[in-house]
Order: C-alpha cells, then structure tokens, then sequence
C-alpha cells in the first residue's frame, strides 16, 4: 500500500499521492495527515479559495483586492 504525503505551509496544504496508488486504487494516510486534508476540504466547503488565473497578472489583479 502506498503512502500518502501531506505537507502543510502557511497558506498551503499540498497533497501528494503516488501515482502508483491511482493504478492499484489503494493507499493509506496517517491521521494527522487525514486532519489537515480534512481541514483543506472545510476550507473548498466554506469558499476560502481563489479563482484560477490565466496569467500571474491577473494573480496580482485579484491580491490587490483582497
């Protein structure tokens, strides 16, 4: 069973999942790990995500407003 990476920074938590575990439909994540996805999620839930942008000048365009 593949092992799930979870690496949480200041504004980001980045999922890792081996792509090996995608063919064979299994992997495993430790609970601390499976807090911070669950985390992450409530975050989608509730609307704390930005748009995507086309260009890094939009990026900007957007932070500006914020």
């Amino acid at each position: 069973m593949n092992q799930l990476v979870v690496t949480k920074t200041r504004e980001y938590l980045i999922l890792k999942i081996p792509l090996s575990s995608i063919k064979s439909g299994a992997s495993s994540i430790a609970q601390e790990e499976r807090e911070a996805v669950f985390e992450g999620l409530r975050a989608v839930k509730a609307g704390r995500v930005s748009p995507s942008f086309q260009s890094a000048k939009s990026a900007i365009a957007f932070l500006r407003t914020l």
